[in-house]
This record gives C-alpha cells, structure tokens and sequence, in this order.
C-alpha cells in the first residue's frame, strides 16, 4: 500500500488499481476515494472483485498495478468475528498493545459497544452479536483513518443484524473513520451507507449517493427508487422479486 501522504480529510484514495490472478484480471483499473466520516456499501454479484478489493485495501494481498493512499493498518471487521478463544475480551480488543495502556482503552472500547462490565470474560462465552461486538470494539480502539467491513452481519438473525446497524452508525459518527463495508443486501446498504457503489466486471459500474430520508425510512419514495435502481444494475427484477 502507498505510503502518499493524505489530506486530513481523506480516508482512502485509489486510482488505476488492478489484481489478477493469472490470466483473470479481477480488479481492472479501478478508482475509489472514501473520505473520512464518509460510509459507503459496496455491492455487486459474487466473482465480481469485492472482496479482493477489500483485501488489497487492508494489504492482506498484493496489486498488480495502480495506487493506493491510505492508512498502512487499516481496520477490518470479517464476516467471522475471529477473536481469539485462549484470550480474555479485553486482551483481544487490546491486541498488540501493552497492558498498561491497553485495558483501560480496551475498557472504553467495549463500554462503547455495551460490553464494558465483561472485560474478563471469554469469547466462548458471548452470543453472535455480542462476538461481533468484540470485533468492531478491536477495530475501533485504535481510532483508525479507514474501517473495512466484509460482510460483518451475514451470520446473524434479522433482529441482531438490526441492533448491529444502529449500533454501527452510532460508532462511525464517534469515530468518523472513512466505512467500506462489502455487502449482497441491498436493504442493508441504503440503511447504513451514505454512498452505494455497485461493482461490475472488476470496476465500478455505479456510485449512488443515499438521501437521509432513504436511510432513516425504508418505506420512503427515495428508498424505494433507489432500491429499485440497485437491485436492477444487479440484474433483479424487483417488482418480480415482490410478486415471489
């Protein structure tokens, strides 16, 4: 990852990025910019580079050409909450930081996400929702420039997956980290994101801004359009989708 120096304002800029994987191009030439604060959904059919390009973000792979500017650790939230079982919470909210500065800032951290009184637990211990909790606690405590998200609320029930939104863009307003969150839910998108991006054949077919009408009232015109335009771009009907 580019070590360019950022505007204060910018959480991540992209320009050109391109991976392959032998002769398969999965990412071509692609241009992104995020700025700090800003939340934005990615979408796009399974293959179509998403998660690679979330992965070239968070330098857990290489490019093949382009630039990235960014943080050099962004924060990643997987779709796993990959705590570590021998560890107590706070020491994997903690990670990598030495005990004397990292309970207390581990302590705040999972105050934040309702969690504080269980600093000594065990991740064997909590439920879905609250692992993913954890997860986002561990991101977070370092106030990071660039939060990825890869599907984080996939693996959980509706009513979680709801308290896990909120809970989400209440941390994002406290932290303002520029948010890419990977998603194939297009309800979740217009609920959370401030931009929706729609992915296509390596690139960005689509960036859709999200009115705050949108975001707060799934039942308002600007939802609906707009979740009618996304789930089109990706190739679904949505009044067939309503009729099944």
């Amino acid at each position: 990852m580019s070590a360019a120096p950022l505007q204060a304002d910018i959480a991540v800029d992209v320009r050109g990025l391109t991976r392959r994987y032998g002769e398969r191009t999965v990412i071509d030439r692609l241009d992104l910019h995020i700025r700090r604060g800003e939340f934005v959904a990615l979408l796009g059919e399974s293959g179509c580079g998403k998660t690679t390009l979330l992965r070239a973000l968070a330098g857990l792979d290489p490019v093949d050409g382009g630039r990235i500017a960014g943080p050099r650790q962004p924060a990643v939230v997987f779709q796993e909450h990959r705590l570590l079982p021998w560890d107590s919470l706070w020491r994997n909210v903690a990670l990598g930081l030495d005990d004397h500065t990292g309970r207390p800032l581990a302590k705040a951290a999972l105050a934040e996400v309702g969690l504080g009184d269980r600093l000594d637990d065990w991740p064997r211990n909590l439920s879905g929702g609250q692992a993913q909790r954890v997860a986002l606690a561990r991101a977070l405590v370092r106030e990071p420039r660039l939060l990825l998200l890869d599907e984080p609320f996939a693996a959980l029930d509706a009513l979680t997956r709801i308290r896990m939104h909120g809970l989400v863009k209440q941390l994002v307003a406290q932290h303002r980290p520029g948010v890419l969150l990977v998603t194939h839910d297009v309800d979740e998108a217009v609920a959370l994101a401030d931009r929706v991006l729609v992915m296509r054949d390596g690139a960005i077919a689509g960036d859709h801004p999200v009115s705050p009408a949108a975001q707060t009232h799934r039942a308002h015109p600007d939802a609906v359009a707009l979740r009618e335009h996304l789930l089109a771009e990706l190739g679904v009907d949505a009044h067939a989708l309503a009729d099944a």
